[in-house]
């Protein structure tokens, strides 16, 4: 069975490349085709062992040209998707399938994200969301081949709290004592609201708050926001060992988005024993229980955010560990990468073998 990912593969930090890769390393049966791409010396380092595994083949435009898939894997609906399932589909006479995955909320407000979505639904032989939220359109309009919800993940051997790794800390993160901070790791874009979270740090001067993530092309008027306090340090775009760091020093992590598929890093924050604190919408409920792994308040009760803030930033540490022997388990064992990418597997024997 051969696939195609098209998609630059090798960019740890890229959460749809990151669930691709783990479909890559779940199904060594399968061969899969994609690009490379690497952005940082992270991605550098480690896509030398992942090319390196017997069923990834690293393509290109020009090899495509010549190459026939049993089937098209994506998890993210742009035109170049797109574009490469039409030609897939052509070069073997319409024998070529295409299962999708659905990773975001998209509807008839979201103008070109909409009309792409609309595509896909005609060209799709197969869906998959990561979650039910993600999926709720989809499953309805096209039922007959929606397939299943598939999480997102993330590796436990590499976000493991019991790894020390505060020297690769920024200075101003690391003198600060562990589990004194709220932490929130996202883009700038709209959608996440990344002001609120300079509204929390206005009006509590006396907690510290760390920021980490990319400038969305939509969310460049955020930044100078960023840097706009004394006790709210942006950090930029950092890579995954860093974003270890900081889950494992932190206190609480904040996640205002106002919809999401199933945001990684939040799964990533819990299977650090980190609680979270998000808004009641989108895929939120399917990953915060109320007073168990964190709170869920809207954005306009900022109040309620404080409060639920302040009790977690006062835990001491034997709590804090308590919190970790209580959470992590449960969410190593719902949403580790292996286990998710083996389901693919059986999705890809049902519609391309």
């Amino acid at each position: 069975m051969r696939i195609l990912l098209p998609i630059t593969l090798d960019r740890w930090r890229n959460p749809i490349a990151t669930l691709l890769r783990a479909c890559v390393e779940a199904n060594p049966e399968v061969e899969f085709h994609s690009y490379s791409g690497p952005l940082s010396s992270e991605d550098g380092e480690l896509a030398k062992a992942f090319w390196a595994l017997p069923n990834i083949v690293k393509s290109s435009q020009s090899r495509l040209v010549f190459t026939r898939f049993d089937g098209v894997h994506t998890a993210s609906i742009t035109l170049h998707n797109q574009a490469a399932v039409v030609a897939a589909k052509a070069r073997s006479g319409g024998k070529c399938r295409y299962l999708s995955t659905i990773n975001l909320e998209v509807g008839p407000a979201d103008g070109k994200d909409w009309r792409l979505l609309q595509i896909a639904e005609r060209l799709a032989d197969g869906f998959v969301s990561v979650s039910k939220a993600a999926g709720a359109g989809v499953s309805k309009r096209c039922a007959d081949r929606f397939l299943q919800v598939i999480p997102n993940g993330f590796d436990p051997d590499y976000f493991d709290p019991e790894i020390g790794d505060e020297e690769v800390l920024p200075e101003t993160v690391r003198v600060l004592e562990p589990g004194s901070f709220a932490l929130y790791v996202g883009a700038l874009e709209p959608r996440k609201h990344p002001e609120f979270i300079v509204e929390l740090a206005r009006r509590q001067p006396d907690v510290i708050f760390a920021a980490a993530g990319y400038v969305h092309p939509d969310g460049k008027h955020f930044e100078p926001m960023m840097h706009s306090l004394p006790n709210l340090k942006w950090l930029g775009h950092v890579d995954r060992r860093c974003i270890r760091a900081l889950l494992r020093h932190a206190g609480v992590f904040l996640f205002p988005s106002e919809r999401e598929g199933l945001a990684l890093s939040v799964i990533e924050a819990l299977g650090m024993g980190l609680p979270v604190i998000g808004q009641p919408k989108s895929s939120m409920p399917e990953l915060i229980a109320a007073d168990v792994n964190g709170n869920m308040h809207d954005i306009n009760d900022i109040e309620a955010w404080i409060a639920s803030m302040r009790k977690y930033l006062s835990r001491d540490a034997q709590q804090r560990q308590e919190f970790i022997t209580q959470i992590r388990p449960g969410i190593v064992n719902h949403y580790s990468w292996s286990s998710i990418g083996r389901q693919y597997g059986k999705i890809y024997q049902q519609l391309f073998g």
